[in-house]
Formats: C-alpha cells, sequence, structure tokens
C-alpha cells in the first residue's frame, strides 16, 4: 500500500513460533465446537480484539508462525510450535500469557492492551473460547491516529481521473487535486482543489461531470465541479485510507473502499446528495486496492490486496462473481464495454482478462518480470491501456483467448516509449488517441498511442 502514515500496529505473538511452547497438543484437551450457550457477550468483545490486534498478522497469506485466527478451527490449531489457547483456561493459554503487563516477551511489543481487552480475552477463555464468525465482517471501530505533517517533498501522484468529455484530466498529487484543460496543446493546470490533509489515493467523476468525488486517509470529498467548490465531506465512520471510489450511473450513490492498512478490505455506499452512509459490507479480507462501475450501473468490481477479484451488484451489495488466479495483490480493475469481460492487473506480474460469465481466464498478459501497477479499458472497449512500477506502458488491442500457454498471440500490443518512473495511474481516452499516467514521482506523461512517443505535463 502507498500510505505515508504509521497506523497503529498490529497484535502480534512472535514469541509463540520462537519459544518453546509452554502446552504441547498432547497435553491440551481436545478442543470442542464453540458453546452456543456461551453468551454473545462474552464472545464478541474478545474476537474482536482478536480481529483487531491479532489478525492483522495470522490471516491467510500472512500467517505469522503458522497461527492463523480467522477460524475456530484454525485457532485451535495453533501455530509452528503448538497450542496457542487451553479452552477454559486462561491461565495456561500463551495467547493470555503475554498480553499481561509482566508478559514475558510482552506481547504486543510495543503497545499495552487496555485493561478491559485483557479482561475481554481471559473471560471468554476461561468460559470455553466460543466462536461468531460474524464479528469478522464487521468494520473496526475508528482508532485515533495521530498524523505528522506531511513533507514537503512528497509528491506523489496516486491517481488520475479522466472528465466524461475527456476535457479534463483530474490529479491527484500529494494532498491536492489539480485541474488540467487536455482541450489546449500546452495542457495548462487550470485549478487546484485543496480539502484533504493527507495524500489523496482515489478520484471519481459523476457521469454527467457535475461532480468530482476524492478519497484520502480516513475522509471522502465531493466537489461540485462548477464552482470547484466542496459540495460535502464524509468522515465518520471511516477507519484508514479511502484508497478507490466510484459514482453510480445514476449519479445518486458513491461507492467508497476503506480499511486500515493490513485490515480488511469495506466497501461504504454513500448517497451522492446528503452524504449519508447507506451501508457498509466486507469485500475482502485484505485492502481493497481497485474499483469499477460497469456500463450500465449495475455492476461493481474490485480487487483487493487478498489477490481476490470480485463483482457485487450495485442495487444490494450482494456477491455475484469472484475471480481467482493471482499470487500476488490485485492492483487494478477494469471492466470492457458490455461487462461480458474483466481485466485484472496484478503484482504477480500479469494482466489477466476474464470471462465474467464462466470465470474462466481468457488472456494473460506479461512476461513475469514486470508489475503491473495500472489497467484502464476505453469505453467501447476496443482498447485497453496497461502501466507497470518500471515506467513502461503499453495499449493492447484485438484480446483473443488464449490457447494453452500462449501469450505472444492474445493481442496486438502498441509499446509506449519508457519513461523510467514507477507508474501509478493510468488512464486512456475513448478515441484511444491518447494515455495518461501518473508517477510516484510526482509527474503525470502523456503519450500519442499512434508514435508511441511520451511527453510531461507539466504541474
Amino acid at each position: 500500500m502507498r500510505l505515508r502514515h504509521a497506523l497503529t500496529s498490529f497484535f502480534c505473538l512472535p514469541c509463540l513460533f520462537t519459544s518453546p511452547a509452554r502446552v504441547t497438543a498432547a497435553e491440551a484437551p481436545v478442543p470442542a465446537p464453540a458453546s452456543a450457550a456461551q453468551p454473545s457477550a462474552v464472545i464478541k468483545p474478545a474476537l474482536r480484539v482478536l480481529r483487531d490486534e491479532c489478525v492483522g498478522c495470522h490471516k491467510p497469506g500472512k500467517a505469522k508462525g503458522g497461527l492463523l485466527l480467522t477460524t475456530h478451527e484454525k485457532m485451535m490449531k495453533g501455530g509452528d510450535n503448538g497450542v496457542t489457547l487451553v479452552p477454559g483456561r486462561a491461565a495456561d493459554s500463551l495467547l493470555y500469557q503475554l498480553v499481561l503487563k509482566d508478559g514475558d516477551p510482552h506481547m504486543p511489543p510495543k503497545k499495552d492492551l487496555t485493561a478491559a481487552q485483557i479482561a475481554s480475552l481471559k473471560s471468554w477463555i476461561d468460559s470455553g473460547a466460543g466462536w461468531d464468525a460474524s464479528v469478522f465482517d464487521e468494520a473496526p471501530d475508528v482508532r485515533p491516529v495521530k498524523l505528522t505533517a506531511m513533507p514537503a517533498s512528497y509528491q506523489p501522484v496516486l491517481a488520475l481521473g479522466l472528465s466524461p468529455d475527456a476535457k479534463t484530466l483530474a490529479v491527484a498529487r500529494a494532498n491536492s487535486i489539480l485541474l488540467v484543460d487536455l482541450g489546449k496543446a500546452e495542457r495548462p493546470v487550470i485549478g487546484r482543489l485543496e480539502g484533504h490533509a493527507e495524500p489523496v489515493n482515489a478520484l471519481a467523476w459523476s457521469r454527467d461531470g457535475r461532480w468530482l468525488v476524492s478519497g484520502g486517509f480516513q475522509k471522502v470529498v465531493v466537489w461540485d465541479m462548477s464552482t470547484r467548490q466542496q459540495a460535502r465531506a464524509m468522515t465518520e465512520n471511516l477507519i484508514g485510507t479511502i484508497t478507490a471510489v466510484v459514482v453510480d450511473a445514476a449519479g445518486k450513490t458513491l461507492f467508497a473502499a476503506d480499511g486500515e492498512t493490513g485490515g480488511a478490505g469495506f466497501l461504504r455506499r454513500f448517497d451522492l446528495a446528503s452524504g449519508k452512509l447507506l451501508t457498509t459490507w466486507k469485500a475482502h479480507d485484505d485492502n481493497v486496492l481497485s474499483l469499477r462501475l460497469s456500463a450500465d450501473g449495475k455492476l461493481l468490481l474490485s480487487g483487493g490486496a487478498d489477490k481476490m477479484a470480485r463483482i457485487w451488484d450495485t442495487g444490494d451489495g450482494a456477491l455475484k462473481a469472484f475471480y481467482e488466479g493471482h499470487t500476488n495483490h490485485v492492483l487494478s480493475v477494469a471492466f470492457n464495454k458490455d461487462a461480458t469481460r474483466i481485466a485484472t492487473a496484478g503484482a504477480d506480474r500479469e494482466v489477466k482478462v476474464w470471462d465474467v460469465a464462466s470465470r474462466e481466464q481468457d488472456v494473460s498478459l506479461g512476461d513475469k518480470k514486470i508489475v503491473f501497477s495500472g489497467v484502464d479499458w476505453t469505453a467501447d472497449g476496443v482498447s485497453l491501456a496497461v502501466i507497470t512500477d518500471k515506467g513502461t506502458a503499453s495499449v493492447h488491442t484485438d484480446l483473443k483467448k488464449h490457447v494453452g500457454e500462449q501469450r505472444s498471440e492474445t493481442s496486438k500490443e502498441k509499446r509506449l516509449t519508457a519513461v523510467g518512473e514507477a507508474l501509478t495511474s493510468v488512464v486512456i481516452t475513448p478515441d484511444s488517441k491518447w494515455v495518461f499516467a501518473g508517477s510516484f514521482e510526482g509527474r503525470v506523461h502523456a503519450w500519442e498511442v499512434s508514435s508511441g512517443k511520451a511527453s510531461e505535463i507539466k504541474l
């Protein structure tokens, strides 16, 4: 994740795996299923401590010491050095022993749990260590975060937004939003929007061009583009960095991806006119990194750090399909014109194009040498723009379903001049003539697709 601030550390139990276990599997009683008789008033507070303080380091894909705390079965299995919890016996459970003030070593290493958190763990273990999986689908409470001043030298371009008429490019550079006039040859900056204290990570226009939405740390701002003023800001209940935003086809609802660093990814649905939070649901087991809306506005596509892409119904938030095949973060996603295909760009150095209905992978792009950091599909579905963290970019057309392991014949590729900077975000104009990409070094590059030549927009 491209985050500047340091969030509160996640609770980790490394000593459970580096020092001898105090209770072996042979000594511990056989764990029984969670008791329905154990009151939720005991179970839920304790599981929230695990969720908020432990799971960040003990979840699929990041199971430190072999310990998973996302299911009752995995928790009771323990880690590499054996059992960590004995139901009915908190005093004999490492998970409890090490959070005490005199724990040796003390866990978490750089903070103390509150007396209430410790007491909830003890009561829960002593009463049988019951389980309620619904706790792990809740958004955690907002944690106080102390932010330091952002260094003046930190000026990354983390998001781009092309207006519906393709005449204005919104550029999220550090904590400002610059408006670039694409209708003039020199592409001048014609406006600046100020409303975030932290870097802006996400941008999205409404389809009528009236609104521009920006997302940053614990904040979503809706801008009235007729006046270039803030119309409203949403901050309530936001737990982390807003990493992606989209506005629905009718211009009435906006969706925002929210989550603590390393934590689960949640989707927030807001009423655009009032800013009221309508619904929240857990979308990914790790941060949501990209969102896209289908042309008809009925489907919402998300990609996450849990290596998954998912499609949601925008009406009720129901999961419609999931796409599993990447071996690292899904950094960017895109729909084709009629939502029959999606493209996913991964930190596993591969772009995959999927058939939405069958969930089969049609096309695979890349040579496994470069991380693909962004994709954007033209509204007519003709051109797919792709960027990498090494400063290379390309446009793919005539995408064909691959046969076997063939890659070179799955599309026509137009390679664009490399710029030698880590590229973070990309848009392609509807006529496929221009590609724009932002870089972590704070620049915006423009490519004329026909010649492949690059130029820089002066910000």
